[in-house]
C-alpha cells in the first residue's frame, strides 16, 4: 500500500522471494537490443519489441543504453552488461552475482535502517568499477546532455537510480546518486502481435486532458489536478472500461493503494488485480495519441520475472500492460511509498511540467531526486538516530520513483475553463 513506512529497527532485509527465471529465453530476446532503434516518424505509434531493435543503425545524440541480462552459472543467478552510446561505443562488462538490494525489500517494515541502505548501495556501487568508468566517460563525451535508458531483462529489481556514481579525485564532476546526477528511463521487452508500443528513443509530447482516478483516503491529491481539464475515472475498476475507446488523453493519473506478490492475482492496483487489468483488452485511448502516466501507488512499477502461471518468460507488471497499450512513458514506483512523500513528488513533478513545458518528464525527475540527495549526511554514524533515519526516508522514497518511455517525452496538460 501507499503509506507511511517509518516502522524502524535494525536488523537483515527480508529475503527477495526465489523466482524461476527464464534466462536463457529473456537473454537472448533482449541481447537482440544491440543491433536498434527501427526509423520511426517522431511522435507516431508503432509496434515494437525488443526482436525488432537495432542500435547499430544509431541512436539520437546524447543517448546511450546500458542492457542488463539475466545469467545463469552452476546454479547461481547473475547479471552481465553491454552499454552502447550514441557516439559508437559499446562495452561489456564480466558477470556479476545477482544482489539482494531491491528497495521494495530494504525500505519496508521488515527492512533496514535508512543509513543502512544507502551504506549498502554505496558499497554496492564501489564494486562495479569498469560500470563506473564507463557512466564516467558518457558524462565527459555528453554533459548534462546524457540520455541513459536502462533495459534491464533481470527481473531483479535492481535500483539503478540509486547507484553511486563516483567521480575520479581531483575531478570537477560531481559525485552522487545516478537518478540525481543523469537523465535516465527504464525499458523492457514488451510482446505485442498487434498493440502500438512507442519506442524509447523517440520525442512524444503528451498533450490533452487528464483521466484520474484518487482513492478516497487520498482526495488531498485532487487539488493538484484542479488547474487541469479532466475527467474523472469512476472507480479503479472502470479504469478499462473509461481508457478503452473516447478523445486522445494527456495524462492518466491513478492515486491509490498497490500491493505486489509473486501471483498476477495478487499483484494489484487499488483491488484491480493485475492479471485482470492485463486481460481486460486495450486502452484504445493511449494509442490514438501519446499519453502519460502516472501510477502513484505502491510497488505500481515492479515487475513479476519467471515462467508464472503462463510459462511465456515474460516480465509482467502494471507498467508493461500501459506501455503495451501505448503510453509514452510511465511514472510507478518499486516499492512501499509514504502518502505524504507521493503527495509531494506529485505536486512538485506536476509544477515543474507546468512551469517548463520544454523539459522532459525524466529531466524533470533527474531535478527532483537531485533536490532531496542533499539529506544524505556526510557521515552516517551522524543519522543512526531514529529521528534522523526517519529524515532520510524522502530521499529513498523519490528514488523509489522509477519512469519507463522515452527519455525525450515532454507533457503539455490542457488547462481547465477559466484558467489563467
Amino acid at each position: 500500500m501507499r503509506r507511511y513506512v517509518a516502522q524502524l529497527h535494525s536488523g537483515i532485509a527480508r529475503a527477495v522471494p526465489v523466482r524461476r527465471t527464464p534466462y536463457r529465453r529473456r537473454a537472448a530476446a533482449a541481447a537482440s537490443v544491440l543491433s536498434a532503434v527501427p526509423a520511426q516518424q517522431a511522435g507516431t505509434a508503432h509496434a515494437f519489441s525488443a526482436f525488432d531493435a537495432d542500435l547499430e543503425r544509431g541512436l539520437p545524440p546524447g543517448m546511450a543504453v546500458l542492457l542488463v541480462l539475466p545469467v545463469l552459472r552452476d546454479g547461481k543467478r547473475g547479471f552481465r552488461l553491454r552499454g552502447v552510446c550514441c557516439c559508437g561505443v559499446l562495452q561489456d562488462f564480466p558477470e556479476s552475482a545477482h544482489p539482494d538490494i531491491e528497495l521494495a525489500n530494504l525500505v519496508a517494515r521488515s527492512g533496514i535502517p535508512p543509513t543502512k541502505v544507502i551504506a549498502t548501495m554505496r558499497r554496492w556501487s564501489q564494486n562495479m568499477t569498469k560500470l563506473t568508468t564507463w557512466l564516467h566517460e558518457r558524462r565527459c563525451e555528453h554533459g548534462d546532455a546524457l540520455q541513459l535508458m536502462v533495459w534491464d531483462e533481470t527481473g531483479y529489481g535492481i535500483p539503478w537510480e540509486l547507484f553511486w556514481l563516483e567521480a575520479p579525485p581531483g575531478s570537477s564532476w560531481r559525485e552522487g546518486w545516478l537518478g540525481g546526477l543523469v537523465t535516465m528511463t527504464r525499458w523492457l521487452t514488451i510482446n505485442a502481435a498487434w498493440s502500438v508500443v512507442r519506442d524509447y528513443a523517440t520525442s512524444h509530447t503528451c498533450a490533452g486532458p487528464v483521466a484520474s482516478f484518487v482513492a478516497d483516503d487520498m482526495r488531498h491529491d485532487d487539488a493538484l489536478l484542479s488547474r487541469f481539464a479532466s475527467e474523472t475515472i469512476p472507480g479503479i475498476r472502470g479504469l478499462s472500461k473509461t481508457l478503452a475507446t473516447g478523445q486522445p488523453l494527456g495524462m492518466v493519473y491513478v492515486a491509490c493503494h498497490g500491493k505486489f506478490e509473486s501471483d498476477e492475482d495478487d499483484c494489484r492496483l487499488g483491488d484491480v488485480p493485475l492479471v485482470m487489468l492485463e486481460g481486460g483488452g486495450r486502452f484504445g485511448r493511449l494509442a490514438s495519441a501519446a499519453t502519460f502516466v502516472f501510477l502513484n501507488a505502491c510497488h505500481s512499477g515492479r515487475l513479476l520475472a519467471g515462467d508464472g502461471t503462463f510459462a511465456d518468460q515474460a516480465q509482467r507488471g502494471f507498467s508493461e500492460v500501459f506501455l503495451r497499450s501505448g503510453a509514452a512513458g510511465v511514472l510507478a514506483t518499486s516499492g512501499e511509498v509514504g502518502d505524504e512523500e507521493a503527495h509531494q513528488m506529485a505536486g512538485e513533478l506536476l509544477k515543474l511540467l507546468c512551469e517548463r513545458p520544454q523539459m522532459p518528464v525524466a529531466a524533470a525527475l533527474r531535478e527532483l531526486r537531485s533536490v532531496v540527495a542533499h539529506l544524505m549526511p556526510a557521515d552516517l554514524f551522524d543519522a543512526e538516530a531514529n529521528e534522523e533515519q526517519r529524515r532520510l526516508l524522502p530521499l529513498l522514497y523519490r528514488f523509489m520513483y522509477v519512469y519507463y518511455g522515452s527519455p525525450r517525452t515532454t507533457v503539455a496538460l490542457a488547462p481547465c475553463e477559466g484558467w489563467a
